[in-house]
């Protein structure tokens, strides 16, 4: 993820510069999130391959994060040893101690 991921996101943020640049950021956006089709805009030698990007590569950066995110969250909670997890569940069940006496007696 952290490697390849990061190339085919430079690529497609590197399209959506071009496309920017060369046909508008309004219809750069229009083309990637497949609002306009690409035959529709002036450049469509660069249109085509946002449009593709837009439709596959995007989605599949998304997933790839999500998932990511998941998996080191999971990771995190299962860190700690399963003794441990049950000492302190024996601890957190045990009745509370009885308070202090008061040494006054009056």
């Amino acid at each position: 993820m952290l490697t390849r991921g990061a190339v085919v996101l430079a690529l497609a943020a590197g399209l959506y510069l071009l496309n920017g640049f060369l046909i508008g950021w309004a219809n750069a956006y229009d083309v990637v999130t497949g609002i306009t089709s690409p035959s529709a805009v002036h450049a469509q030698w660069c249109a085509w391959p946002l449009s593709l990007a837009g439709w596959a590569a995007i989605p599949a950066i998304i997933g790839a994060a999500a998932g990511y995110i998941i998996t080191e969250q999971i990771q995190a909670h299962h860190a700690r040893e399963l003794g441990d997890v049950l000492e302190e569940l024996r601890r957190l069940a045990e009745p509370p101690s009885s308070p202090p006496s008061s040494g006054s007696g009056a």
